[in-house]
């Protein structure tokens, strides 16, 4: 029975009950250790009683280095749920588990671990606790976050206990309940219970010395000598809280006779707890049986046929720490010499009894390391790999080894352990190409989550390391660098990154040669440097485009010696980010088709690997791909997907884009409110990390609202702001596509000398002669500018020509039916802002929609508006992920599908499948076939 804890017992009984209602949830206990964590898992466990499904792990400091360890207790009991998985998720789960040689990839192992949970509390509510969870190895304690951040609609409940001061146990997004010490009353209460003799001078220090602790208070009673209870001699003086425990285990443990020690030595090194490895490392059989009973049998370990498990993690840990060095390896020697060359457990055994350096046992476990790498355990080979490199001789192998352990640590988003490891390394070695793989590293991290310009440095400084002994890798550099120069919005390094690659591949991206694909119009003009610029960086993207991957353009084949394969998003364990920028691409190469069709498969790709980690770059560049296509629906849908996923693994220049990019959407479409809270929030992320194109992005749509809510003298501040002349974004990308916005509010601002201006540069930077798909807009531009003799003729030319966007298109008619009206033609003036509407209710984009109707009025129309289209329609009361449900569902996509689609269990589709029904006004999933959802 528990003294207090009436706060936690009921949150937690409300997290029972609520599985028990169809509800899921997951709450992490945190305390120090011997708070009481594990005594709440016990008494909600007894509260699961029958009704309650329950599932148990313990997180075991030896077995931190075995990949799924920890899930292989946990799932267990379910075994007979694995063949209701689709294919891939049970082939991850069996090879996770050990049962099949298949790659256990480490998402799509979570993921079937969130379908199989979901299938099993179908039959009956489950209630999964998992104690020392700082303890779960890397690959169990990933896959269990991620389905606890996951679980909506299961009746499930997940509780983790997690001590202080140990090894991290990171859970974002999870409910906590820190575990306080008892108060004095409850403290005195459960001491009494368990020392009712006690001298008042006795039981006032153990209460002082415990701190409100209650394994201490529990645990202290059973150390002390009768004279101590009864106060006829003094306590101990010194028991530090911090090592009491410890202490008051290992004693317990050292209270046995002292031949024991040995057999315990050896269960505490043997990280699995096989039985039959112990008594083998024990040499005699029935002698070492006799010491692990009578550890049994002193509360020391519990004892099965196949197992022997200490009581607590504590046990473990001080039978082994306080264990003089000597020992520790002899019992590491001897559990190698068991368990034979043949189990990876030797290497790891034989690693963890080397002294000084061993060059042929870090050898095998850097082999080792690989081989969990490949598997997912990712973590586990960081610490395989740095005890490689602690173990070697040659200093150029301990770099090597370190630099693997930082981009295996940079996997397993270990940050700053990832930094920690290359400043390791670079003091070893001055290889070039040790220390350009380092550079790759510190790029990626530095991009992702702190400056891209510093990014773009430290990669171009890493391709001049090996640019002529290491074309491959310093190509590799080279297209990380120039997604760098693209976020940061720097020009001038881009076209540093081409010449460079120029030299790497002589012909392939000189930007004079006249070669590439795009250059139809000519060289270059030679007295505009501005021009001149935008057509070299259009030449750049085009062949940077080639060694991109997913990019399936024909007309710039890559060079037969650039590494294509090797750049690849679809190794987590090398990151590549995206050359391509967000947005900007569309506009500035009018490829948009086939770059859709590229975009869509390589994340159709990445999806069905199940590599989360690469969706949110790949993602982004879609989303702006189907922005301007006139797919908004899919692209707010994806791009708050891609959003999560950019939040979870804090890649900040991505959510700082897409945040960007929603609020864009949400200006088009006239939801004031959010735009502004998405553009701020992507501010927040990109002002102080230097994220140019992302800040330029953000103040682009808060202009674009400005200009949809009939604003256009604020509109034209902002967008003023973004491509006033020295601005950073002026020069590249963002301050050339603002122009356009630019000039109209203006020109509805009755300022026609700032419009002027807004289209001088525009023709400076987009000169229509080398950027032909923005033609129609400079047009545009210069019809909104023109006399009445010439506005009628440049408006005609702009609807001939070919138009970057659909919502272009729209706003094209709008504006010119507008000019039609004040110039007093009315029926063409009607026939265009009918066009207007159309297009411009098809897209959702509802400010100008009303501006179409308004103008039509004012043109003596008097026909009813036109509701907008049914998907438009079903798209606006739809949430994001119930937009993206209904469009698989539509499909044709099973529930278990689409989960695996969007790393959802089944059950939780089901539920948002009846959410939406009621919306669309349907009562099943056949209705929604045939429907569009953009």
């Amino acid at each position: 029975m528990l003294v207090g804890r009436e706060l936690e017992r009921d949150e937690l009984g409300m997290l029972l009950d609520d599985a028990r209602k169809g509800n899921s949830g997951t709450l992490v206990l945190r305390g120090p250790a011997g708070i009481g964590k594990s005594a709440l898992l016990a008494d909600v466990v007894q509260r699961a009683e029958s009704d309650v499904r329950v599932l148990r792990a313990v997180g075991v400091e030896g077995e931190v280095e075995l990949p799924f360890a920890a899930l292989h207790q946990l799932l267990l009991p379910l075994m007979s749920y694995v063949t209701r998985l689709p294919e891939p998720q049970a082939a991850a789960l069996r090879g996770a588990l050990g049962l099949a040689t298949a790659f256990a990839d480490p998402f799509l192992v979570a993921l079937a671990v969130l379908t199989l949970l979901s299938d099993a509390s179908e039959d009956v509510p489950l209630l999964l606790v998992v104690d020392d969870a700082h303890w779960l190895d890397a690959a169990t304690a990933d896959a269990l976050t991620f389905v606890a951040r996951r679980m909506e609609r299961e009746s499930a409940a997940l509780v983790f206990a997690v001590r202080d001061g140990s090894r991290p146990f990171p859970a974002p997004g999870l409910r906590t309940l820190r575990v306080a010490p008892l108060t004095q009353r409850e403290a005195s209460d459960l001491l009494a219970r368990h020392l009712p003799q006690a001298a008042p001078t006795v039981r006032e220090r153990l209460l002082r010395e415990a701190d409100g602790n209650p394994l201490a208070l529990m645990e202290l009673p059973t150390t002390l000598r009768p004279e101590h209870v009864d106060g006829s001699a003094p306590l101990p003086e010194h028991l530090p809280l911090s090592e009491r425990l410890h202490q008051i285990f290992r004693h317990r443990a050292l209270s046995l006779p002292a031949d024991h020690h040995r057999v315990l030595l050896l269960a505490a090194a043997e990280s699995a707890g096989d039985l039959g490895t112990v008594l083998g490392a024990a040499g005699d059989t029935e002698a070492a049986m006799e010491v692990l009973s009578a550890a049994a049998s002193q509360g020391l370990v519990h004892l099965d046929q196949q197992q022997v498990r200490f009581r607590h993690p504590l046990v473990r840990s001080a039978l082994y720490q306080g264990a003089p060095l000597n020992d520790r390896r002899a019992a590491h020697l001897a559990l190698a010499d068991a368990v034979g060359r043949q189990d990876d457990r030797y290497v790891w055994h034989a690693a963890a009894a080397a002294v000084g350096t061993d060059d042929t046992v870090a050898e095998l476990l850097a082999a080792l390391a690989e081989r969990t790498r490949r598997t997912g355990g990712v973590a586990t080979a960081t610490q395989m790999l740095c005890r490689a490199a602690a173990l070697a001789s040659d200093r150029r192998r301990r770099a090597r080894w370190l630099v693997d352990a930082a981009e295996c640590a940079w996997t397993a988003a270990r940050t700053s352990e990832a930094e920690a490891l290359l400043d390791r390394a670079e003091t070893l070695t001055d290889d070039p190409a040790l220390r350009a793989r380092a550079a790759r590293m510190r790029g990626a991290i530095t991009h992702a989550s702190s400056d891209p310009a510093v990014a773009c440095r430290m990669l171009l400084d890493g391709a001049r390391l090996v640019g002529e002994t290491d074309p491959e890798l310093a190509g590799e550099l080279l297209v990380m660098a120039a997604r760098s120069a693209w976020v940061a919005g720097a020009p001038a390094r881009l076209t540093e990154i081409g010449d460079l690659i120029g030299r790497l591949h002589p012909g392939a991206a000189d930007p004079g040669d006249g070669a590439t694909a795009g250059d139809a119009d000519g060289p270059a003009p030679a007295n505009d440097d501005r021009a001149a610029t935008a057509h070299r960086f259009s030449r750049h993207f085009h062949y940077l485009g080639s060694l991109a991957p997913g990019s399936h353009a024909t007309a710039h084949p890559c060079p037969p010696d650039v590494p294509v394969a090797r750049m690849s998003w679809l190794s987590p364990a090398h990151p590549r980010p995206w050359i391509w920028p967000p947005v900007f691409l569309p506009y500035l190469t009018g490829t948009t088709e086939e770059m859709l069709h590229a975009h869509q498969r390589t994340v159709d790709e990445l999806r069905k690997v199940g590599a989360v980690g690469a969706l949110p770059m790949s993602l982004a560049p879609l989303v702006a791909l189907q922005l301007v296509t006139g797919q908004w629906p899919a692209a707010v849908s994806h791009a708050s997907e891609a959003l999560t996923l950019a939040d979870d693994t804090g890649q900040l220049g991505a959510a700082s884009h897409l945040r960007a990019m929603l609020a864009w959407a949400a200006a088009a479409r006239g939801d004031g409110d959010r735009c502004r809270a998405l553009a701020e929030e992507s501010l927040t992320l990109s002002v102080p990390r230097r994220i140019t194109s992302a800040i330029a992005l953000a103040r682009w749509a808060l202009g674009l609202q400005a200009l949809a809510e009939g604003q256009p003298d604020r509109a034209a501040r902002l967008l003023g702001e973004v491509a006033a002349p020295g601005a950073p974004a002026e020069h590249f990308m963002v301050g050339w596509l603002v122009l356009p916005d630019l000039v109209e509010a203006a020109v509805r601002a009755g300022e026609p000398a700032q419009a002027r201006a807004a289209l001088d540069r525009f023709e400076e930077r987009a000169a229509p002669a080398h950027l032909p798909h923005l033609r129609a807009m400079w047009l545009r531009c210069r019809a909104l500018l023109a006399s009445s003799e010439d506005a009628d003729d440049l408006f005609t030319e702009a609807l001939e020509a070919p138009h970057p966007s659909t919502f272009d298109t729209g706003r094209m008619h709008l504006l010119y039916g507008e000019w039609l009206r004040r110039n007093r033609r009315i029926k063409s003036a009607r026939d265009h802002l009918h066009q207007a509407e159309t297009y411009l209710r098809m897209l959702g984009a509802r400010p100008w929609v009303e501006l179409a109707r308004q103008e039509l009025r004012a043109a003596g129309d008097r026909a009813p508006d036109q509701p907008a289209p049914e998907p438009s329609a079903e798209a606006g009361r739809l949430t994001s992920r119930e937009l993206e449900i209904a469009r698989l569902a539509a499909q044709g996509m099973s529930n278990r599908d689409i989960a695996a689609r969007l790393f959802l269990s089944p059950r939780t589709v089901g539920y948002h499948l009846y959410k939406l029904f009621p919306k669309l006004g349907i009562t099943s999933r056949i209705q929604l076939h045939g429907k569009s959802f953009g």
